[in-house]
């Protein structure tokens, strides 16, 4: 494929891919959000449908109470020779004074009396049903009754001649299309009270249309769903009716299309569509005014290598055209002189030369030395492998108490090694600033700095496990960050503790606070920590056994009455029989505590 046609196909493919997904990730976006946006207002609406509900069962409440209070009721509920139709008209008036739909009386036994709705029934035992059962033991009652497939929010007191009970009246009123109507008037969603799957009420938005694909999802309570519409997307929320413990499935179901929300995305994708198609045709345009221009001098440039190709490293070539092609003729003329081989190898040797002589440097260079820490001993070595690694540790004594921090960086080579000075200088920056902070803080400072110089600058994918320990004078000691397990040695009992270190690698996510956490262990008058990199647990014998954390232990411990120095040198002797050939760095730090030390 010639180089102009190669500009324009690869252009225009470029843009076209770059704008297709910008328009299908602006899209998915503003619709995601669109959902978002509906569902938290159902959310809304759910809570204002369940004050609504609390707010009538309160209301309904107080109206029973006063009518319980009426002395003609009472007077009637508690003589036994008034008759029935007697008593009838007396529910009824008061019925309709409270202007309730439902109407019920019984004795202090709770046998029916008067039921309005049912004016011929009377005798029936109701003393088992809540809130009859209720109200007779606890003065009054609240439930959710179902009858003749409508739903009653019942209120119930006892009517008392002193401190006797002559009767148990239950008003209620019924959920229907007035309760979905003032829902929708406030927050603007529709709603369907369902009873088993059936519509009982609905506000007066809903359609028919609607109503039947909300009542799809009445199965599917406490779940929020999209269903398609009359072709329109809408959000539907379905929720248990409140107050209500039947065994019938009674809920209520909200409602919203997504249309309104989606309208912006829609507009915005239409506009971005144009935009695109425009800046599409202007590339084109441009792409074969860049190909003509640069394919003539590319053509003699062509030509130009075909002679070096064949050995006539004397020839020269003076291009016309743009700057940058008339720079490369003149490079390739400088190249067609050289012998570019021998001089790439030799470059290549000299820079990896410099590159580990660099980065060994960097490593040795930041050692702390010898560490002086009123109450603590501590020893430490580092040895690095035939090939320049990333292990880091420091001791950073802060007036009364200590920081050590160590950990491992990713990869080998110079980039490791620069890694591995980033976290040294800001850890001991942020040390010195904040010597009394939690290491959590610091760490996730740390954090910070490097996601910035690793994934944004230097444009790498390494990552560093880093554990940052606080020991203070009395033994305590706060840690944070993720490194290999700690190994705490008892004075007391000559056993060895391993203890994890709970966090995140460093350098991958900017947001690691959920995850890091400072954690606390005490180091009693003697107690023996050592903290090291996988270069140690992980070094293998020439049957290709690791060294492993349990070996390392036993060996602390078979040490442990040395002075630190001595155990130091006791592990890395007993590192050197087990592998004598090791292919990854090895750092290890120990610190007794010891309360009669005192640093002049």
């Amino acid at each position: 494929m010639q180089f102009r046609s190669t500009i324009m196909l690869g252009t225009s493919a470029v843009l076209a891919a770059v704008i297709a997904t910008t328009v299908g990730v602006v899209a998915v976006t503003l619709e995601r959000d669109a959902r978002r946006t509906v569902t938290r207002a159902l959310e809304r609406s759910e809570l204002v449908f369940e004050e609504l509900h609390g707010y009538r069962q309160s209301l309904y409440r107080a109206q029973a109470e006063v009518v319980a209070q009426a002395p003609r009721l009472k007077a009637a509920a508690s003589t036994d020779d008034i008759d029935h139709a007697t008593l009838l008209d007396v529910s009824r008036e008061l019925q309709q004074s409270a202007g309730a739909d439902f109407f019920l009386l019984t004795d202090g036994a709770g046998r029916l009396l008067v039921d309005v709705a049912a004016p011929d029934a009377e005798g029936f035992d109701l003393s088992g049903r809540a809130p009859i059962s209720t109200a007779i033991e606890a003065g009054e009652g609240a439930d959710v009754w179902i009858t003749d497939e409508r739903v009653i929010q019942l209120q119930a007191f006892t009517l008392r001649f002193g401190q006797d009970v002559v009767g148990v009246l239950a008003i209620g009123f019924f959920m229907d299309d007035r309760v979905a109507d003032t829902v929708e008037r406030q927050t603007g969603a529709k709603v369907v009270i369902a009873l088993n799957g059936d519509a009982i009420a609905r506000s007066q938005g809903t359609s028919d249309a609607e109503l039947a694909g909300a009542l799809t999802r009445a199965e599917a309570i406490g779940e929020s769903q999209v269903v398609t519409i009359d072709g329109a997307p809408h959000v539907v929320v379905t929720r248990a009716l409140p107050g209500y413990g039947g065994e019938e499935k009674l809920s209520y179901l909200l409602l919203q299309s997504l249309d309104d929300a989606l309208a912006t995305s829609r507009a915005l994708r239409r506009n971005l569509i144009l935009i695109a198609l425009a800046g599409l045709l202007i590339s084109l345009l441009l792409a074969v005014w860049v190909a003509r221009r640069l394919s003539r001098p590319l053509d003699r440039l062509v030509g130009f290598t075909r002679e070096l190709a064949a050995g006539r490293l004397d020839a020269r070539q003076e291009l016309s055209g743009p700057t940058e092609v008339q720079a490369l003729g003149r490079a390739m003329n400088q190249m067609a002189g050289e012998l570019a081989e021998s001089r790439k190898q030799l470059a290549g040797k000299e820079r990896l030369e410099r590159e580990l002589e660099i980065a060994e440097r960097i490593q040795t260079s930041i050692l702390p030395r010898a560490p002086e820490v009123n109450g603590y001993a501590i020893a430490s070595e580092m040895t690095t492998a035939s090939e320049v690694g990333g292990d880091y540790f420091d001791v950073l004594p802060a007036g009364d108490r200590c920081w050590i921090g160590i950990g491992d960086v990713a990869g080998h080579g110079l980039k490791a090694g620069l890694v591995m000075l980033m976290v040294q200088s800001c850890v001991a920056a942020l040390v010195r600033e904040q010597p009394t902070a939690s290491p959590a803080d610091h760490v996730r400072a740390l954090n910070r700095v490097l996601v910035d110089n690793i994934r944004e600058r230097l444009e790498q994918d390494e990552h560093v496990t880093f554990s940052l320990l606080r020991i203070e004078t009395d033994g305590r000691v706060v840690y944070a960050g993720a490194h290999e397990e700690m190994i705490v040695c008892r004075a007391a009992t000559g056993a060895c503790e391993l203890i994890p270190t709970p966090g995140t690698w460093l350098g991958v996510d900017p947001n690691i606070d959920l995850v890091t956490r400072d954690s606390e262990l005490r180091l009693e008058d003697g107690d023996l920590l050592l903290l090291y990199t996988d270069g140690l647990t992980e070094a293998r014998s020439p049957a290709r056994e690791m060294f492993g954390v349990q070996r390392l232990a036993d060996a602390l411990a078979r040490a442990r009455a040395q002075p630190v120095d001595a155990i130091r040198d006791a592990i890395m002797r007993e590192l050197d029989a087990w592998c004598a050939v090791r292919d990854d760095d090895v750092s290890l730090v120990i610190v007794r505590r010891d309360q009669g030390r005192v640093v002049a």
